[in-house]
């Protein structure tokens, strides 16, 4: 597929190896390098012009010094979990609103809970979402939500004009409306990416502005969230619970006193799973090989990073 879609090419496959594996001629020769982590070094790779990452996120890579002098241009693999992403989100919200961690908790201890107020849903028709971040991920998000019924609220960077917006039904805002957003959602949902500007965005001032009803979930980046103020006012409880797939720290650590709320089934964890599809490897491959098709050509790329935005 990459042979057809750039005639001429030549491949050299070193499937998930570091650039210490792979052989010096081939990276001082290399004009593309796909990366599933390490980089390496531009003096290892003095011709290199352009890399394509396997994953999503690039909070960490674009600081390698490879990307130092301008010159190499980095893509990424956003989009490709959009779907899943979606799902996932949109199960706990399920989950959080009709208080499955509670019946799962009673499930597992074998005792029978008849405490109908304990269980009483919230139901998604007519409730609001709150999206922090409206890339791919964000718009499958918005979509599924409003399959729901649900209001959307959705802070961007950039307000869409009238003819760039194929999302009639959201409402866009700006970063200095995020109390607003924060204060009318029943769920705010964290999709964005980690840069300078978003790191502890939700911090305890923003968490204070959320209804005491509202749930946060979280499949961005750990960092954009306080995690401690985050505890702090679930325990408190100033906001209803939370669903979390990041962490800042990666295993969560085991004082987190996440643990302690998730036991008390207000919050859910998971493992940074939410990306995870059975079709990431294709789907990957087949945004390659458009971007190589594309190189070749001399054509924009597909994802590719302004490091001046930091995504």
């Amino acid at each position: 597929m990459f042979e057809q879609s750039a005639p001429g090419i030549r491949f050299h496959p070193f499937p998930k190896a570091t650039p210490d594996e792979i052989p010096a001629d081939v990276l001082a020769t290399a004009d593309v390098y796909y990366a599933y982590g390490e980089l390496p070094s531009r003096a290892a790779a003095p011709k290199l012009r352009w890399v394509q990452m396997h994953w999503a996120g690039v909070d960490s890579a674009i600081h390698d010094p490879l990307f130092a002098s301008g010159e190499v241009i980095l893509t990424t693999g956003a989009g490709i979990h959009a779907v899943n992403v979606g799902e996932y989100t949109l199960m706990m919200m399920l989950a959080l609103a009709h208080r499955l961690p509670m019946a799962f908790k009673m499930m597992q201890a074998g005792a029978w809970r008849d405490d109908r107020a304990a269980f009483m849903p919230m139901e998604l028709r007519g409730a609001t979402l709150g999206l922090i971040g409206y890339g791919q991920i964000g718009r499958a998000v918005a979509r599924l939500a409003r399959a729901f019924g649900m209001r959307v609220i959705a802070l961007r960077k950039r307000i869409p004009t009238e003819d760039e917006r194929h999302d009639e039904d959201v409402t866009f805002i700006r970063r200095d409306q995020l109390p607003m957003l924060l204060a009318q959602s029943d769920f705010v949902v964290v999709a964005a990416p980690l840069t300078p500007e978003t790191r502890r965005l939700l911090d305890a001032g923003a968490l204070g502005q959320m209804k005491p009803t509202a749930f946060l979930i979280n499949v961005g980046r750990g960092a954009v969230v306080d995690e401690q103020a985050l505890a702090s006012a679930i325990a408190e409880g100033r906001i209803a619970g939370a669903a979390l797939d990041v962490f800042e720290q990666e295993p969560l650590p085991d004082d987190s006193p996440l643990w302690r709320l998730a036991a008390e089934y207000r919050v859910v964890l998971t493992p940074h799973i939410a990306g995870q599809t059975p079709h990431y490897e294709a789907r990957a491959a087949a945004l390659f090989a458009e971007n190589l098709r594309r190189f070749s050509r001399g054509q924009p790329l597909i994802n590719q990073v302004d490091f001046s935005q930091g995504y």
